[in-house]
């Protein structure tokens, strides 16, 4: 029964490619839409928290915060508290840190290493701001070098372009390497000036952008500039192996042993990690909002089902009824067409699916994006063109299946 059900519905569907094809089409051209968004979307997000993780997984940032009473009902406001460099060298001695850094809280709630520091600059006169980071890597540079290890104890500086757009005027900006320029009243040698940054790239974090931005120093020059400053948090670097929970819960223990009278609360700044949150709850509203407009395509595609199916209904009426004349129920008739158009979304499903991330891959490759292709849009897809066939398809098989078979035959 079922067997010569198939047989027939596949032999129809034989007779009949190009009407097939063309039922097909709306089908295809839907699923490839909705599946070339979820890819690209879904690419980003995995590289968006891959990022992230990279950046935050080995890093806590230890701060002091007001607790939450009657009349402060803002936890995580921050306290005059400063830490020092003794609280420094005892939390580098619990197990498991790897380094613990000052942050002197001038680029807190902007992403960054907190380490970037607000500095004035004169140069023959033209005198403004400057942001300085001490040399962690190396930069890509417009003009110039980076800074080495034999610039460890020299007063050298790589600047930014921003410089160049904000605070000082020149028209050739390489002819400034190996001049002096004033670093909050220090002489510093500028060895490198690095590339603007490429406002239309799609694949950078908030640390790319604050990167780009900031003049560069070495570490000692750093710590020269910085040693009279207030450190607001402290910055711990976990080694490889490391429990991140045991640790924070072990530094607060440490800084409230020292500081059993302090009225702020020593925790975790979890900024940055629900500032990832958020943008990975934002990317996924977006697009799912986008997968939802694409997908009128599949109702477009429905429609093209149910009407192509429709005709068939009409075109095969002498079929249908020698069909039942010769002993053919009507839920055979009503089976046989739901399985017909099932089919063929079924098939258009799978070359959308295929054709979709196609385009994805081209697309990603101009955005810099890798797709991605997870098994829940292989699932949807392949769920929601199957569904898509029943239900446009239950309409038309249910008129085939109530002809009347003397009256087909002889229409």
């Amino acid at each position: 029964m079922i067997q010569n059900l198939m047989i027939s519905t596949f032999l129809s569907l034989k007779a009949n490619k190009l009407r097939v094809f063309l039922t097909m089409i709306g089908i295809i051209i839907g699923i490839s839409s909705v599946v070339t968004i979820a890819s690209l979307g879904e690419g980003l997000r995995q590289e968006t928290v891959k990022l992230a993780d990279t950046t935050n997984s080995n890093e806590i940032m230890i701060k002091n915060a007001m607790p939450t009473t009657e009349e402060n009902m803002f936890f995580g406001e921050e306290t005059s508290f400063t830490f020092s460099r003794a609280d420094m060298k005892r939390i580098q001695k619990v197990d498991g840190v790897a380094s613990v850094l000052p942050d002197y809280g001038e680029n807190m709630g902007m992403g960054g290493s907190g380490e970037m520091i607000n500095s004035q600059i004169n140069y023959f006169g033209q005198s403004g701001s400057v942001q300085l980071s001490p040399y962690s890597k190396d930069e890509t540079l417009a003009y110039g070098r980076n800074i080495s290890p034999s610039d460890a104890n020299r007063d050298v500086i790589v600047l930014s372009q921003d410089i160049f757009e904000y605070e000082i005027s020149t028209d050739d900006p390489e002819k400034m390497i190996g001049q002096a320029v004033s670093v909050n009243g220090y002489m510093y040698k500028i060895i490198g000036i690095k590339e603007p940054y490429d406002q239309e790239s799609i694949s950078f974090t908030g640390d790319d952008y604050l990167s780009s931005m900031t003049s560069v120093i070495s570490r000692a020059s750093y710590n020269e500039l910085t040693k009279a400053k207030p450190i607001k948090a402290l910055k711990i670097k976990l080694q490889e192996s490391a429990d991140r929970d045991i640790i924070t819960q072990t530094v607060v223990d440490r800084l409230n042993e020292n500081y059993p009278n302090e009225e702020g609360v020593f925790e975790e700044d979890t900024f940055n990690q629900e500032m990832q949150q958020q943008m990975e709850t934002f990317m996924t509203g977006i697009v799912g909002f986008l997968m939802a407009i694409t997908a009128i395509s599949l109702l477009v595609g429905g429609i093209g089902v149910m009407n192509i199916m429709y005709v068939s209904v009409t075109q095969r009426k002498r079929e249908i009824g020698i069909r039942r004349a010769i002993g053919a129920k009507p839920r055979n008739i009503l089976f046989q067409f739901v399985l017909e158009a099932g089919i063929i979304t079924l098939i258009g499903g799978i070359i959308g699916l295929l054709s979709g991330y196609g385009v994805a891959v081209i697309v990603g490759k101009f955005m810099g994006i890798a797709p991605v292709l997870t098994f829940k849009s292989i699932l949807l897809s392949t769920s929601v063109s199957i569904l898509t066939g029943l239900f446009f398809g239950i309409m038309p098989a249910i008129s085939a299946a109530k002809m009347d078979p003397i009256k087909a035959i002889y229409r």
